[in-house]
């Protein structure tokens, strides 16, 4: 079998934690070196790294290992108790010229290139500071005297060199105040175009503005950065800010940073200034190029920016850019949410028929490869009774490796971001449908022929359910049906994103029954194969013999408009009888699902090319006297599948589903037209069926993604039952009250578990619009 594969690390970042990350025993190397804590001295000691959010990143054991950044300054004292074994090969003075870019001369700065290490990858060692990046490798370019002085001549030369050096990956240039010409800075371009990535402090003028070489960033795009300073999400007074280059800015704490110096191998002092925050951002890229070295220096530095934390005004600014760095939303997915799927060489073949339950551990050939997956956004994985189920019983989804928009690996559990699409019976959903307007007019009024429209549409209560997503919503598009009847034998009826349901000739009585069974929440009295939804077009035609037998059609075109939303058709043949004490219906439909299965969502990982069901409903309905009558309904459904080329999921067997319900409504109790519903219910259930599961996980034997495949079993392990009671009281012709009480017992299905709500509530009409 042909598998569509990625490229990825051996490090996986989950969405809620990391994990996975190089191992401590590999990246801490030098004798008396411990791993990052923030328990630490050096830690309490360094404010600006909990204003960076960092500790994420060491707790995943992403230290910077793999990568090298050149730093143009003032060289480095490599013999530093904080740098030794720190200080990469190749480094270079260009003042002397000579090969050795030591950090020998102490002037004003104490040392700035040796700080300016420090910051990035400085030892834990108990003593001092420490580096953010600490398994960083340093290579020295010594552009700049003891004094910080330089020139543009010297800035280009150094870039040029750093260009030169493969492992140098990442490009700091501390000197300030030097215009580039033309010809110096076409350096900085060649060393974008080779996926450099290029950063430079703002300066510390407190002007609107960076100092060059920095102002002169915005014409490398993405893969150059400038970094300013703040002071808890303030600019600080001596950061120059982001006019001219806001698209390239972004800041870090640069105030009272401690430093390793050049004074001694133990001096240790304060430093402040944009040239210290700027290897904040230096680190935190080797970070982020540790735990996926394929991103170039372009996407490294729009991960940054689109993960750091707003400042100032909303947006990008000319004061703040960006704003703040923030490693750990940095390490955090972004954009849409992708999983790599298995290649399905024929996805339209008919999956073979199976009975059986097994459930197996047959991983797939190791392979590996570039780009790809199923497109699942996270908000999107709506499903329903099977998707639920599938997710529940797999023994591989709690870690499913999916990648962002930048092709970084994640784990993450797939039933932690599982919304089901109608997750039953709740008193939250009464008060939904209490939240509403209903206008109705009657358009022709004759002997022979009656027709009058309904327009519904919501209101503004927002009594948000967790994972309620039935079209519930202030964004709702008006509902609309209209219905008509001859007087005689025949009745219609027509609904746009409204479901429709014909009340036929059957007498008052039956009338009532009917309307008040619908009162009960559970979709064990409704018609659950119907579309899942009532967003499309609906279509009613009934008609009623003098003995009292009716024959109907029903039609449904459902499309919620929606990415990974619904898209099906149904059809459906009614046929029953009607007498004063009992009714019988039954109910004979099909249900075809473009791209969806039993209500999930259409395309994306747990998607299908099609369903098909056949359902079948049995209604029972009798009057035990004129107070009392007694509902039920029997539904069952057998589906069956196409598999889908990008998707998790494929070869399902035949699934069988049903749900049924057992009512008792009484009228005219305790006052005249009071009602009374008691039920017991359980809702649509996956009886029957399996599927094969194949879920990618990251293999390091081989470097990339390979597929743990699970046969699975679709019946959940639990069975809801759901007891439902309701009472209504008309107060007056206006106003009237509800109560409503809801027990489930394995409430979807799960087997342990139980929940119980209630609600009580006033509903008054004004006009002819009822709320």
């Amino acid at each position: 079998m042909f598998r569509k594969t990625i490229y990825t690390s051996p490090n996986m970042l989950p969405a809620s934690r990391l994990c996975l990350g190089i191992g401590l025993a590999s990246v801490i190397a030098t004798a008396g070196a411990a791993p990052p804590s923030v328990e630490s001295s050096e830690y309490q000691k360094s404010d600006h790294l909990a204003g960076i959010n960092v500790a994420p990143a060491w707790t995943a054991k992403l230290l910077g290992s793999g990568v090298s950044v050149a730093i143009l300054d003032t060289g480095v004292r490599a013999s530093h108790i904080d740098l030794r074994g720190r200080i990469g090969s190749g480094g270079y003075n260009f003042l002397s010229p000579d090969a050795n870019p030591d950090d020998d001369h102490v002037g004003n700065t104490k040392g700035h290139g040796t700080a300016s290490a420090s910051i990035i990858s400085g030892i834990w060692n108990g003593i001092g500071g420490a580096g953010i990046a600490p398994s960083a490798k340093i290579i020295p370019i010594k552009i700049a005297d003891s004094e910080f002085n330089s020139t543009s001549e010297l800035i280009a030369r150094g870039v040029h060199y750093a260009n030169t050096k493969t492992a140098a990956r990442i490009i700091l240039i501390q000197p300030t105040r030097q215009k580039l010409s033309i010809s110096e800075f076409d350096n900085l371009r060649g060393a974008s175009s080779k996926g450099k990535l290029l950063i430079a402090p703002a300066g510390n003028d407190g002007n609107d503005g960076p100092q060059d070489p920095a102002g002169q960033f915005s014409t490398l795009g993405d893969s150059a950065l400038v970094v300013g300073s703040h002071d808890n999400g303030l600019r600080s007074n001596f950061s120059n800010g982001a006019k001219g280059v806001a698209q390239n800015y972004i800041m870090a704490p640069g105030r009272d940073v401690l430093t390793a110096g050049n004074v001694s191998d133990s001096f240790f002092r304060f430093n402040t200034g944009t040239s210290m925050a700027a290897p904040q951002v230096a680190a935190a890229a080797a970070l982020l190029m540790a735990h996926s070295p394929q991103l170039s220096g372009a996407q490294i530095a729009k991960i940054l920016k689109e993960s750091a934390t707003d400042l100032g005004a909303p947006g990008v600014d000319d004061k703040y850019g960006w704003g703040a760095l923030n490693i750990e939303r940095a390490l955090a997915p972004i954009g849409a949410i992708t999983i790599p799927v298995e290649e399905d060489p024929d996805p339209e073949e008919d999956p073979p028929a199976s009975d059986e339950e097994s459930v197996t551990d047959k991983p797939s050939s190791e392979s590996s490869g570039s780009g790809g997956g199923a497109g699942l956004a996270l908000g999107a994985l709506v499903v329903g009774g099977v998707g639920y189920a599938l997710i529940r019983n797999s023994t591989a989804a709690d870690s499913t490796l999916v990648v962002d928009d930048y092709g970084r690996t994640y784990e993450l559990d797939l039933e932690t971001r599982v919304t089901v699409r109608n997750p039953g019976p709740s008193a939250q959903s009464v008060l939904k449908e209490l939240d509403s307007q209903a206008v109705e007019e009657t358009l022709i009024q004759r002997n022979d022929l009656t027709l009058t429209a309904t327009y519904l549409s919501t209101g503004s209560m927002d009594f948000h359910h967790p994972g309620y997503t039935k079209e519930y919503s202030q964004d709702r598009p008006v509902r609309m049906q209209i219905t008509g009847t001859d007087n005689v034998s025949s009745s219609f009826a027509f609904g746009i994103n409204q479901s429709v349901r014909l009340v036929g000739q059957g007498g008052q009585e039956w009338e009532e029954a009917s309307a008040l069974a619908s009162s009960f929440r559970s979709d064990s009295f409704d018609m659950p194969f119907l579309g899942f939804s009532d967003m499309g077009y609906h279509a009613a035609y009934e008609v009623t013999s003098k003995e009292g037998w009716r024959t109907g059609l029903t039609f449904a075109a459902i499309d919620d408009q929606k990415k990974y939303g619904l898209k099906s058709e149904s059809s459906s043949l009614k046929m029953g009888f009607y007498d004063s004490r009992y009714s019988l219906n039954m109910q004979l439909g099909l249900l075809e699902e473009d791209g969806s299965v039993l209500g999930g969502s259409s395309g994306g990982a747990l998607s299908v090319s099609g369903a098909e069901t056949l359902f079948g409903a049995l209604r029972a309905r009798f009057m035990i006297s004129s107070n009392w009558s007694v509902v039920s309904q029997y539904t069952h459904g057998i589906t069956w599948t196409k598999n889908s080329a990008n998707s998790l999921v494929k070869d399902f067997s035949e699934i069988h589903s049903n749900s049924w319900g057992l009512g008792l409504i009484g009228r005219n109790l305790l006052s005249r037209g009071d009602a009374f519903g008691f039920a017991v219910a359980q809702p649509l259930r996956t009886i029957g069926g399996d599927a094969d599961v194949s879920v990618p996980y990251y293999n390091p034997s081989v470097g990339g993604v390979a597929f743990r495949e699970d046969r699975v079993n679709l019946v959940p392990e639990g069975t809801e039952t759901a007891f439902e009671f309701f009472y209504r009281r008309p107060i007056t012709n206006r106003v009237q009250w509800l109560s409503y009480l809801v027990h489930r017992s394995q409430p979807l299905h799960q087997k342990n578990g139980s929940q119980t709500s209630v609600v009580g509530a006033f509903s008054w009409k004004f006009g002819t619009s009822s709320r």
